[in-house]
């Protein structure tokens, strides 16, 4: 399968992307696994669990289960690897997750050693967590991949190196075999998964291109088997074979802006920008219609509505870029875009390059990156203006999206910081009523798109190319499979 990029990293605590989340899906297994259903999640690592009556108290019974080597994974190895996720020290980029259980913010700031969070084993297959107040998606956290468990023994032996083949372990249905950087990552069958015997393919080689172009013409010439993403340039083409998938995704396109650049640090200016981006025509014409014209940040879902609120609007946007102080012949002095390596970023940015220069009267400069460059640029606000970005939930809720943009949220490289913002994230995390913290997150939601350091673009759809032997490929809400349902027929034989 073309799997995009190569990876940027395969520790489950920090990796971030589509690509390494892809991989790690395959490599790690959290204590429940996601299903089809947003919000619903099925027995994983552990075959069954116990919620108390104030929904605070998750007992988890596991099974008895192996590590990748064949040694013995216990609740210990949970609350090892959840105390490592938690430390400082690990700069984990989902460590705010953590918030939910008890002590995890006191934890994650520092201000309380990771022995204090409030996980417990009780004895090697039973596992106690203690959160700070009911979370209705607690089960999805616990299914998404930073939480599942890591080596610590191991991490501790080989420190940032642990990753690469022959020592990685891991506890999904599969395991690396081989990894050439920039040509391949095999992956074998994992013998000790406790649920082998259903893993039907062997073998699954994980392509890094990044070109999509090329990917798709690997496709297309029977190299791959499989490729996630279709160029735009080949998307009309592509629609017309029966080899095309495509399937609504809980995600956002979106540009990020550099909230401390001169210009870029009020609202006005990206406020400008904003109203001056035609998304319908961006989604009709780059996309071929694959995909929503975002009208909010966060995707809807059940029970949460999209915001109806970002519009193409010519006028308030030459309002706005009047407010902010610039103008066609007095321009930011650097309109940049940000993107990483493919024809799809490239398009866009194109496309909306065109639009301010007609509608406002400024050019914009294209600039791109390959994937770990642009990750490191972008994480350490390295960059003057604006740069693509994209988000897929982590779970199936709103605040999987609006807590990105709190001030100290790692995952937040705009350098956006708003008391107010902060205030209503927090407060929903304590809201125990389930209408009114909705209510909270989407004032929250309002608060973003009034200040503007995000400028959503479009809602993701799959688009995918892959073979008519492969079977059982169902992705969930998130865009992600279940590995180990997977089925590939024998291809046929040739007369």
């Amino acid at each position: 399968m073309g799997n995009g990029p190569e990876p940027a990293t395969l520790d489950p605590h920090q990796a971030t992307g589509q690509p390494e989340l892809r991989l790690l899906g395959a490599l790690v297994e959290g204590l429940v696994v996601r299903t089809q259903t947003p919000g619903r999640v099925e027995p994983g690592l552990a075959e069954r669990w116990d919620i108390d009556s104030s929904q605070t108290r998750y007992t988890f019974h596991l099974r008895k289960a192996l590590w990748s080597d064949g040694s013995p994974l216990t609740a210990h190895s949970l609350v090892a690897s959840w105390r490592r996720f938690s430390d400082p020290k690990t700069a984990a980029q989902y460590s705010s997750l953590l918030v939910a259980v008890t002590k995890g913010d006191s934890v994650i700031l520092g201000q309380a050693p990771p022995e204090h969070l409030g996980v417990r084993a009780v004895d090697d297959t039973t596992l106690v967590v203690v959160l700070e107040r009911p979370t209705p998606f607690f089960l999805d956290l616990c299914a998404f991949e930073p939480f599942a468990p890591v080596p610590v023994d191991t991490i501790d032996k080989y420190g940032p190196e642990w990753t690469r083949a022959g020592r990685f372990v891991g506890n999904g249905p599969y395991r690396i075999a081989s990894w050439l950087p920039n040509l391949r990552i095999q992956l074998e069958k994992n013998p000790y998964y406790w649920d082998t015997s259903a893993v039907a393919i062997p073998r699954i080689a994980f392509r890094p291109i990044e070109d999509q172009l090329m990917a798709f013409q690997m496709f297309r010439n029977n190299e791959l088997d499989w490729t996630f993403h279709v160029p735009p340039s080949r998307l009309r083409q592509a629609k017309t074979l029966p080899e095309f998938f495509s399937a609504p995704m809980y995600g956002t396109y979106y540009f990020i802006a550099n909230c401390r650049q001169p210009g870029f640090d009020s609202p006005w200016l990206r406020k400008a920008l904003s109203y001056a981006i035609d998304r319908r025509q961006i989604v009709n014409k780059v996309l071929q219609g694959v995909g929503r014209p975002a009208t909010g940040f966060v995707p809807a879902t059940e029970p949460y509505p999209e915001l109806d609120i970002l519009a193409f609007d010519t006028t308030r946007a030459r309002e706005y870029l009047a407010k902010s102080g610039f103008s066609s012949s007095h321009p930011p002095p650097q309109l940049e875009i940000l993107f990483n390596n493919s024809e799809t970023h490239k398009n866009i940015a194109e496309v909306i390059k065109q639009m301010w220069k007609a509608y406002l009267g400024l050019d914009a400069e294209l600039v791109n990156f390959e994937w770990k460059v642009y990750l490191e640029n972008t994480r350490n606000l390295n960059y003057p203006a604006l740069a693509r970005a994209s988000w897929i939930g982590d779970f199936a809720d709103p605040i999987s999206f609006l807590e990105l943009y709190a001030s100290d949220n790692g995952n937040n490289r705009t350098g956006y910081a708003n008391k107010a913002y902060d205030s209503l994230i927090e407060a929903s995390r304590r809201e125990r009523d389930a209408t009114k913290r909705l209510d909270l997150l989407r004032q929250a939601e309002e608060l973003l798109l009034e200040d503007m350091p995000v400028i959503p673009i479009y809602h993701y759809a799959l688009t995918e190319m892959r073979t008519p032997r492969l079977k059982n490929a169902q992705p969930n809400s998130l865009g992600m499979y279940t590995w180990k349902n997977l089925r590939l027929e024998a291809p046929p034989e040739q007369p």
